[in-house]
């Protein structure tokens, strides 16, 4: 346990979560129960602004049946460094160059010996008690679990909170109402069918991700997204929990961040995978969504600059013109 162990390092000039303290201990209760084994897997390459606390974030769960496993892309900045000072805890690690993210998140599931597993990106962090609202949620579950997806906070760099991505199933905002859900096919077309699943907050039976062959390494961006289609074929569903369980940080050197429309034209590339192993009414249903997220791409820069505009004239009004803009607010209330 590292809030018994004297020579974790607490000498540290920060001040907040995960910096000084463990989080809480485990309820008397869950001492006499068998705890699942929880690896815990973050593909590193060059964060080393970030990942001490990434790795503060997951060893102080003080969670009594952690796997961490640390796989680093052969890092030339500091990120060896503050490796090296937390090795004494981690399961295993490594520094070599891989083929990408993809690649070292499955190296890992195959080092992984978990019950359950996640990975966790080496610029973000859980937040407190993470890992113990995940067992309680297993050990406490009527039904066998496989699949459990928690809330995740978007912060700047700093961890300044965003904004909040709770997991949806079938009522993400901007989900098309008219689209009829269908059975796994919804994992695979999520834009229109409003399921959403934060990735950071995502934990899952190893064996079946083993099951259902990995994570693929073709995909630098919607290897989440992959995943969760391929697990649905297969007849696994999420279990939706409603706390917050991890902070998703948000930088200027992120690739989610800066290249969106990759990021939708690789979805783009998964859905047409999909539709070259599928025939009939599921491979009519891909097509038409095929259609639909090429015209999503195409519009997105035309309305992300109206979306823009919007946004700074509904800032300008609340902070220039407050009573007019209060009297907008309130005939659009009423007419709601």
């Amino acid at each position: 346990m590292i809030s018994t162990d004297p020579a974790f390092p607490y000498d540290v000039e920060k001040t907040k979560w995960p910096w000084r303290h463990a989080s809480g201990t485990l309820p008397t209760a869950w001492e006499r129960a068998a705890l699942p084994k929880i690896s815990v897997i973050t593909p590193s390459y060059n964060q080393g602004k970030y990942i001490e606390e990434t790795i503060r974030s997951v060893l102080l769960q003080d969670y009594p049946n952690l796997e961490f496993i640390i796989m680093d892309g052969g890092s030339t900045d500091n990120t060896l460094e503050i490796i090296k000072k937390y090795e004494p805890w981690l399961a295993y690690w490594e520094s070599v160059p891989d083929r990408g993210q993809s690649h070292a998140i499955n190296k890992g599931l195959q080092k992984a010996t978990g019950d359950w597993i996640a990975w966790l990106n080496a610029d973000d962090l859980y937040l407190e008690n993470a890992l113990p609202l995940i067992a309680s949620a297993i050990v406490r579950s009527p039904e066998p679990v496989f699949w459990i997806v928690g809330a995740t906070i978007f912060t700047d760099p700093d961890l300044h909170e965003i904004s909040q991505f709770p997991p949806h199933l079938y009522t993400s905002p901007g989900r098309d109402r008219n689209y009829i859900p269908t059975g796994w096919i919804d994992f695979v077309c999520t834009k229109r069918s409003g399921i959403a699943l934060p990735q950071p907050s995502s934990f899952w039976k190893r064996d079946i991700v083993i099951e259902v062959g990995g994570i693929d390494e073709t995909l630098k961006y919607a290897m989440d997204h992959e995943l969760y289609g391929r697990l649905a074929y297969h007849g696994f569903r999420p279990v939706l929990i409603g706390q917050a369980l991890a902070c998703f940080r948000m930088h200027s050197a992120q690739k989610t961040v800066n290249f969106p429309i990759v990021f939708w034209e690789e979805e783009l590339e998964i859905v047409r995978h999909w539709m070259r192993r599928v025939e009939g009414d599921e491979k009519q249903r891909l097509e038409s969504y095929a259609l639909w997220l090429e015209r999503y791409i195409k519009n997105y820069p035309v309305r992300s600059f109206y979306h823009g505009i919007r946004t700074r004239l509904g800032v300008l009004l609340k902070t220039r013109f407050t009573p007019i803009y209060n009297w907008m607010k309130r005939q659009f209330e009423k007419k709601a």
